[in-house]
């Protein structure tokens, strides 16, 4: 309330509506917190502060310089319909969700949220950001409410946060996504570390439940190269954005924010239809260039390498159409346990980056099938994990600052618990997707379709990559099929350096040449050159 207040010290404010709801079960009933107010209008309060500050609980009593006084049952709180909504969510994740309540108690509100949000457009498995936002929408003025949301990174492009994305699509026209891709701190509230993107949306005319996509309508993407580090410079840096006409995704050039003669981020237009029902593929790059670049190649599957003249076009596929991706790491400790001693199960473990230099790889590893289920788990047979063994080997998750190799190859079948397995059963077309994957192509892919956790740290969902463009090694020439191949063989034993430091890598360099020979590619120097260079990978201010 201090906070709001000494914001618009001009405005003299008579009531400020704040209540502390009740969180918990008692009897039958269970309350919810503020997320009682999922389709209702008006809830039961614990208490409210009245217009004179006092306290006015249910069940308590008031305080005052006077002594105590009995309060009356039944102080409700009521939500009006909003001109403005402001919120910063708890990201709290499912599995912890009202972790510091009895289990008794958790597991029956647990149960109460996700009853509730099966009647609403959003999902309980993104944690209790998404259930905020599907409480709130509701009460926004059609045509005019406006929304500020700070939430987590992933609801940009994470696979649970799909029906939040929907949700604003759908109900609103969204004006602007604000992210930090400063490296010195990638979040903008305090008590959390986590990537996070500041969201500002007007409500759409009142209408039915279809998307009505306005052709028109543009969403501004502010990438932050410097996060304010308060209230003024936060200020300052609203008064660029405001005051700087954003560059066309369609077009060249940037429009850079400048503080004090200092570039501290870009903003950058794209049209709404090319964002809707996909990732907000906006959010992913520091600089209109790549940004540009990484739309181009996964909308059109056209390579524009920002200062090349030349563009070609090259055949893209979603990787599950070629191939099937293996169990995840849950799946694997449900059926197995690992052990030193050889079995008939090996296994790829870890991602030690130090280790993982080269697109080839062994075993390091073995399994052992499980006869009994663990503690509190379903036992994962082996008839149906080890038929799913692969050769191929795409990252599940990247310390992008450090990792080496994006896709290796084994010379026999495993399982892994940090590296999808993806099986094809042709190891031409393995060792071709691994060339690919670990090529600058590849590399910008990835990045374009990653969920970010904190900065660095991205991980690939089984979703996401099943759905990862790569290269449609079906709709190629056997010889350049098997120039890819020759290229993986002769650079597998190549030390790959990490990858901020892949401008200047001898192996990533023939890589990229090769691939780029062989498929009549333009040079990838300076896409390459950029890559390297975006905070998220090389963990440094631009």
């Amino acid at each position: 309330a201090t906070s709001l207040a000494m914001l618009n010290t001009h405005i003299q404010f008579d009531r400020m509506n704040l209540y502390v709801m009740p969180l918990g079960s008692e009897g039958g009933k269970v309350s919810l917190g503020s997320l009682d107010f999922l389709g209702e209008d008006e809830v039961a309060a614990q208490y409210a502060l009245s217009e004179d500050m006092g306290v006015a609980t249910r069940g308590a009593e008031r305080v005052s310089g006077e002594g105590q006084h009995g309060v009356a049952e039944g102080v409700t709180a009521r939500l009006p319909q909003l001109d403005l909504a402001i919120m910063n969510p708890p990201f709290t994740r499912p599995s912890l969700l009202f972790g510091n309540l009895p289990t008794a108690d958790r597991s029956k509100i647990q149960s109460e949220l996700n009853r509730r949000m099966k009647n609403l457009h959003g999902s309980s498995v993104a944690g209790m950001g998404a259930a905020f936002v599907a409480a709130t929408v509701p009460k926004l003025r059609p045509s005019e409410g406006r929304m500020a949301l700070i939430l987590p990174l992933t609801v940009c492009t994470g696979e649970s946060w799909e029906q939040t994305r929907s949700l604003i699509e759908r109900d609103f026209t969204l004006d602007m996504v604000i992210v930090s891709h400063d490296p010195t701190r990638w979040n903008f509230s305090d008590s959390t570390k986590l990537s996070e993107a500041l969201i500002i949306a007007t409500r759409r005319p009142a209408q039915s439940n279809t998307v009505s996509i306005t052709p028109e309508h543009r969403v501004n993407f502010v990438n932050l190269w410097q996060n304010p580090d308060g209230v003024l410079d936060a200020h300052r840096i609203a008064q660029a954005i405001t005051g700087t006409p954003s560059a066309n995704i369609e077009d060249t050039g940037a429009a850079l924010l400048k503080v004090d003669g200092i570039h501290v981020g870009e903003v950058v237009s794209v049209p709404e239809s090319k964002i809707a029902d996909r990732q907000w593929i906006g959010v992913q790059f520091a600089r209109a260039d790549i940004t540009r670049s990484a739309m181009r190649l996964l909308h059109d599957h056209i390579i524009e390498v920002p200062g090349e003249q030349h563009a070609s076009k090259i055949p893209l596929c979603p990787l599950g159409s070629i191939g099937e991706v293996g169990p995840d790491r849950r799946d694997i400790l449900d059926g197995f346990e690992y052990t030193e001693a050889i079995t008939a199960y090996p296994m790829m473990k870890g991602h030690d980056t130090d280790h993982r230099t080269r697109m080839i790889c062994e075993p390091d590893c073995y399994l052992s099938p499980l006869n009994q289920p663990r503690t509190g788990r379903r036992l994962k047979r082996l008839e149906q994990l080890w038929p799913k063994s692969a050769q191929l080997l795409v990252a599940e998750r990247l310390r992008l600052d450090t990792a080496r190799v994006t896709a290796m190859f084994s010379d026999v079948p495993v399982l892994s618990n940090v590296w999808w397995e993806v099986k094809t059963d042709n190891h031409t077309w393995d060792k071709s997707l691994a060339v690919f994957l670990n090529s600058s192509l590849g590399l910008l892919t990835i990045l374009a379709t990653r969920s970010t956790t904190e900065g660095s740290w991205s991980g690939l969902k089984k979703s996401d990559l099943e759905q990862l463009p790569v290269l449609d090694v079906r709709a190629i020439s056997q010889a350049q099929l098997q120039a890819l191949a020759d290229l993986f063989d002769e650079l597998a034993n190549e030390e790959f350096e990490r990858l901020p430091n892949m401008a200047n890598c001898p192996a990533r360099r023939r890589l990229d040449d090769g691939i780029s020979e062989v498929l009549g590619l333009p040079n990838l120097d300076a896409l390459r050159r950029l890559l390297a260079s975006e905070p998220v990978v090389s963990n440094r201010r631009l």
